[in-house]
């Protein structure tokens, strides 16, 4: 059923509502990528170097990082339903400089330790957790639309931030790198953050009232974690979002394994993520769209089906040619997700602790991804070909979109 034009025209307005909010969510969501893992990648060749740690010993360092930041979430995240909205953005932004300076000036593994848990809980996790939080609290009419423009600065970042830190990392070595990040966040990035809030209506600049001050410190802020997690809402909701991480992770973790086992060339594969990326991009949009038109809840449990058809043509189809489409596919899933996910918090658990709500699934979604990997592995070193774990994969998928067609699309969750 198509919308009359009046509507179309009060949802466009409403949009555009409060365009420095739009911008405030783009820059947090594309320097997040100071702490995210196609970003500090690029630094792992030179870190292994320079303490003489092997893969494995720095993948592990990695993974004890985000796992610890994981858990560490649900316990800062909620205060951005707390605190004004200016002190929490520029504690997350310092907390940022502070770990990439740590991790800069790191003599020991321990202290690379430190600094990866540091940026993947403020880079990876609060950046983006405070961007969405801001834009879900602040609309309702084009709240889906408002978030898919808002995270179009994870796949501008993926985009711009590799050359330029790798161009960096050439020119000055890893350690001035990670320092000339840090200082781009204190002296352009918080400046202009804190500019464009200046303007937030009140209910979003202090989210907790203008007694924030006397609002309960613990978990009992709005709804406890137990209560959340003892909630059909949040089963109903977190076996697709799940799934999601664990396998997007798994699949490009092994990609290389893959295309080696198929004959296919490591550039090959490694330029194939342009797909993922545009097809990223592409699906945040167009699931920002579905979402205010049906509601994220209703289309919510379609978002996985893209990446179904992904892994069932990966599984069939050896030939070089499919890899990146079914990036792409997998990419519609992850755009899709990150916007419909974020709607359906809003629509089920409302706003007023969205940021208590969000920590809680990013906590599980992280988790998630560090499972996926280790699950893939596990399958593999069983003696289970690509072939089979991805058919296990695909399987899981189906049954995470089933699972979400009784739940959440009957109107349960």
């Amino acid at each position: 059923m198509k919308e009359n034009k009046p509507v179309m025209a009060r949802r466009r307005i409403a949009l555009f509502q409060y365009p420095h909010l739009l911008a405030f969510g783009f820059t947090l969501a594309f320097f997040s990528g100071f702490g995210q893992t196609f970003l500090l990648s690029l630094y792992v060749p030179e870190i292994a170097a320079s303490f003489t740690l092997s893969n494995t010993q720095l993948s592990s360092l990695y993974a004890m990082a985000t796992l610890g930041s994981a858990f560490i979430l649900p316990w800062v995240g909620h205060y951005v339903d707390i605190w004004p909205l200016r002190r929490f953005t520029t504690a997350v932004i310092l907390g940022l400089s502070i770990a990439l300076l740590t991790l800069s000036l790191a003599p020991h593994p321990l202290v690379v330790l430190l600094g990866f848990w540091w940026l993947r809980l403020g880079g990876q996790a609060l950046m983006g957790h405070t961007a969405i939080s801001t834009l879900a609290r602040a609309y309702e009419q084009a709240r889906g639309k408002a978030i898919s423009l808002a995270t179009l600065g994870h796949p501008a970042g993926e985009a711009v931030l590799p050359l330029a830190i790798a161009g960096l990392i050439a020119a000055a070595g890893w350690r001035s790198a990670l320092q000339w990040s840090a200082g781009s966040l204190l002296l352009l990035v918080l400046p202009l953050c804190l500019w464009l809030l200046r303007a937030a209506p009140e209910r979003v600049a202090f989210p907790g009232g203008a007694d924030w001050k006397r609002a309960p410190r613990g978990l009992s802020f709005g709804p406890t974690y137990w209560k959340l997690l003892g909630s059909a809402s949040f089963w109903s909701i977190a076996p697709a979002a799940c799934l999601w991480g664990a396998v997007i992770t798994a699949v490009l973790f092994f990609q290389l394994q893959l295309g080696a086992a198929r004959g296919w060339s490591t550039q090959w594969v490694a330029g194939s993520i342009g797909a993922f990326a545009a097809a990223n991009a592409l699906a945040m949009m167009g699931s920002g769209v579905i979402a205010d038109r049906l509601t994220g809840r209703k289309a919510y449990p379609f978002f996985l089906l893209p990446m179904l058809a992904g892994l069932l043509l990966l599984i069939f189809i050896r030939q070089a040619w499919a890899y990146p489409v079914v990036l792409f596919f997998i990419g519609m899933s992850n755009g899709a997700g990150s916007t419909l996910l974020n709607t359906t918090l809003a629509e089920v658990f409302g706003t007023a602790s969205i940021g208590a709500v969000r920590s809680l699934f990013a906590t599980a979604l992280v988790v998630s991804t560090a499972i996926g990997p280790v699950a893939f592995g596990a399958l593999s070193d069983l003696g289970m070909g690509f072939e089979g774990v991805l058919g296990v994969a695909a399987g899981s998928v189906a049954l995470g979109v089933a699972w979400s067609v009784v739940w959440v699309g009957t109107g349960q969750a």
